[in-house]
């Protein structure tokens, strides 16, 4: 058992061994009369060197400054010190200490020595300047983000904002630190946003969320948000931090989009797409009610004549007109839909009644008659309908929009310009459809098919570097019949396959000719949806190519969007093996049907083809302008090229040119031609 020891040297056993360095000064010279190791060791000497030595040896001048002025009030009731500052070590460097110093009295209360404890402090001024540094750098990377950065304590209110902050709220930091979103907020968003705020405060996990919210003039913008919880060294949770970016852009692109592949360009009514999902949801109610739904298929009589004789952009502003007319019959639950052309779909439901339903189909075809105040003279049209009833005539969107196309036709024979409504006998009496179709078994066998070719001009090289086949049947009975009459018939009976077939290798033994004189164009060949079907386009391809000895690089197919959404993994097998043929991918009037952005990724593709109906009014309406800007800018971030057709004149094609298309091809240039009269006008237009 150890002795105790006696008071004297405890208090120099606590001494020696104290951690902080302890020094003590005679008051009346300030030497250093005695020193323990610790303090010693701050400063870089043995406890020896320093007895007797001034504390201006070790304490810097700001100190010896302070005890100066600590002397000079020693009167005052002021004993005690405390600060940090730093101290010079034997070897010249600094070393940062916090300083306590305690004056010691005699009886008299007359200071007779000073005793300083010293701490280094070195490890936590490291750690907060660390902590400076990286605060600097926070603040400097925040500052000039271009992203929103705010920063909320536990609590949700603001405890930094970064400027682009500021300009998203459209007030200063000061106006909106340590408010809560709650707290007159002008994003109505933020609602939302304290719900996700507590989910990462509970959870501790980041969260990532799309929202709309109010920009300082009034309008919406959208904004892409990831709140992140902070935490402290304990893994406590001390603030959190959200970083916006705005994507309204983004967001406007992708309504465009949206937009397009779910309505028509033209009118802005429902495409086939969007009338099909509401016609399920009107038929799904029907049968719940026990109510019908009426079918309408709406033609326009003589509409080609105001094309051919008033020009397509008369013919455009007609069915505009054709379109709000019909919106405006209509209730607001019913639909209506532009099928293309001239035709209209209009679906009714909640019919409880058909003569009602007739009354209103009267009405409707009075309205259509009322003049067209387009141009100086007074147009005026009329319409066919044709009509089929759920559950009646058909229980699909299918059944019902083929009956009453069928309807539609029986209309046209009665005369025109009244309705019909769908029988069963009409199914037995699709006049000429079987006639049609006999003929074009006939046109293969006797070769009467011919193929033209539409020019298509790079812009950037001012020559033409492709043709368009383009095929026409020419009858032996009614002359010359374009793809549009007939291409439809042959799809349906599968004809189209051998068609196609002889297009391709027709196409491709031309293109072989004409490299031979010197004439180095790639040929674009329609390629059909059934022959996608079939396959074996891959071998019909290959074909082609070994009778024409042409270069693979030179034939491009043209695929509508269709081909690639419907059996989209078959397909996918069989665009690529074209691929490695070596052969050009283009889609054909892009922007008309679903124009999704993932396929043209997945299936590789080389061109857009921008639709025609966007393309002739693009002078004259905006949003057609916005599309094909949208087209080509959508285009050229994916490295595709873009093609429009249907340039009709030079002020469109200065315009198409200055939104940057590859390539156009038109009636400015030249209508599709025969092979001799092509060669004839390539030569022209190279000299």
């Amino acid at each position: 058992m150890s002795t105790i020891e006696p008071h004297a040297d405890k208090l120099k056993y606590i001494f020696d061994n104290a951690k902080v360095g302890i020094a003590i000064c005679n008051a009346v010279d300030n030497t250093l009369e005695l020193v323990n190791p610790a303090f010693a060791h701050i400063h870089g000497y043995e406890p020896h060197e320093l007895i007797g030595a001034s504390p201006g040896n070790v304490f810097a001048p700001e100190c010896m400054l302070r005890l100066e002025a600590h002397e000079s009030t020693h009167s005052c009731a002021i004993s005690d010190m405390a600060f940090e500052t730093t101290h010079i070590r034997k070897d010249g460097s600094l070393v940062p200490v916090s300083v306590h110093i305690t004056v010691i009295k005699d009886e008299h209360g007359t200071i007779t020595q000073r005793m300083a404890n010293i701490q280094d402090i070195s490890e936590r001024k490291n750690k907060e300047e660390l902590l400076y540094k990286k605060e600097r750098e926070f603040r400097s990377l925040a500052e000039n983000s271009p992203d929103v950065i705010i920063r909320y304590n536990c609590e949700g209110q603001r405890i930094y904002v970064n400027p682009m902050g500021e300009k998203l709220f459209g007030c200063s930091a000061d106006e909106i630190i340590g408010k809560t979103p709650l707290e007159g907020s002008p994003i109505p968003a933020e609602m939302m946003f304290m719900e996700k705020f507590h989910t990462v405060i509970q959870t501790g996990k980041s969260i990532e969320v799309e929202t709309a919210f109010m920009i300082p003039n009034g309008g919406e913008g959208w904004g892409h948000m990831r709140i992140v919880p902070e935490f402290d060294m304990n893994g406590k949770i001390v603030s959190v931090l959200t970083i916006g970016r705005d994507i309204t852009e983004r967001k406007i692109i992708e309504k465009k989009i949206e937009h397009i592949a779910h309505h028509d360009a033209l009118t802005g009514l429902p495409n086939r797409i969007l009338v099909k999902e509401r016609t399920e949801q009107i038929i799904a109610n029907a049968k719940s009610t026990g109510t019908k739904a009426a079918f309408l298929f709406i033609d326009l009589d003589g509409f080609k004549a105001i094309n051919d004789t008033m020009g397509h952009s008369v013919g455009d502003e007609v069915l505009k007109i054709v379109a709000s007319r019909l919106m405006e019959t209509i209730r607001p639950y019913d639909t209506i839909s532009r099928q293309g052309g001239d035709e209209f779909l209009l679906i009714f439901s909640d019919v409880t009644d058909i003569n009602d339903l007739l009354s209103v189909v009267e009405k409707l075809l009075l309205h259509i008659e009322d003049p067209f105040p387009i141009t100086e003279y007074s147009l005026s049209l009329s319409a066919s309908i044709g009509i089929a009833l759920y559950p009646e005539h058909g229980e699909t969107f299918d059944s019902l929009l083929q009956n009453a196309d069928t309807a539609m036709y029986k209309a046209k024979e009665s005369g025109k310009n009244g309705y019909c409504l769908y029988t069963e006998q009409m199914h037995h009496n699709l006049l000429g459809e079987f006639k049609l179709q006999n003929d074009l078994k006939s046109a293969i066998s006797n070769n009467e098919f011919v193929v033209h070719y539409q020019p298509q001009i790079d812009l950037a090289l001012n020559r033409i570097t492709g043709v368009e086949a383009l095929i026409r049947w020419e009858h032996p009975q009614y002359g010359t019949i374009m793809p549009m009459n007939f291409i439809p018939f042959a799809e349906s009976n599968g004809l189209i396959v051998q068609i196609g077939q002889w297009v391709l290798e027709e196409a491709c033994t031309q293109a072989a000719l004409w490299h031979a004189k010197g004439i180095a164009i790639t040929v674009a060949v329609n390629i059909s949806a059934v022959q996608f079907k079939r396959g074996n386009l891959e071998a019909v391809v290959k074909k082609a190519l070994d009778i024409s000895g042409i270069n693979p690089r030179f034939l491009e197919l043209e695929l509508t969007e269709s081909i690639l959404i419907h059996d989209a993994e078959n397909i996918l097998k069989t665009v690529r093996s074209l691929k490695e043929l070596g052969i050009q991918l283009s889609i054909d009037d892009f922007g008309t049907g679903y124009s999704s952005l993932s396929y043209l990724k997945r299936f590789a593709v080389d061109k857009l083809k921008i639709d025609q109906s966007f393309v002739r009014d693009i002078l004259r309406d905006q949003e057609d302008a916005a599309i094909v800007r949208t087209i080509i800018q959508i285009a050229k971030s994916l490295n595709l090229k873009t093609i429009a057709e249907g340039v009709e004149d030079a002020s469109v094609l200065n315009v198409i040119g200055a939104y940057g298309c590859d390539e156009v091809q038109g009636y400015h240039f030249t209508k599709p031609l025969e092979a001799s009269a092509f060669e004839l006008f390539y030569a022209n237009f190279r000299n």
